[in-house]
């Protein structure tokens, strides 16, 4: 984990950006679960990454930290999607050694204020 101590941080900074260095902040053998779908191991979710940058263009707002613990973070964030849609996102990392072993996101629409 970095000094800042939260993987969220460092995991919504890289999205906002398009960063693919988001992979290094996942072990090779990770679990990506969401919207009923469970992606495993590094590659797999380098695809997931490289295709939600490209179609989807995510850019998360700054992330509220729910829950965070020396296993555990929880972070909830409103996403702005290329298509001028917004999402809202609660996502739970579970992270070993400083790294995410499995993210499981909750994703709803987020509708116009």
């Amino acid at each position: 984990m970095s000094e800042s101590g939260s993987i969220a941080r460092e995991y919504f900074s890289c999205m906002r950006t398009g960063d693919l260095a988001v992979l290094d902040l996942f072990h090779d053998d990770a679990v990506l679960m969401g919207l009923g779908a469970r992606t495993t191991g590094k590659d797999a979710i380098r695809e997931f990454y490289t295709k939600a940058i490209e179609e989807g263009g995510p850019v998360p707002g700054e992330p509220v930290t729910l829950l965070t613990s020396e296993t555990k973070e929880v972070a909830e964030v409103i996403i702005q999607l290329r298509d001028g849609s917004t999402v809202h996102a609660v996502d739970l990392f579970e992270i070993e050694a400083g790294r995410i072993r499995k993210l499981t996101y909750f994703i709803a629409e987020h509708p116009p204020a």
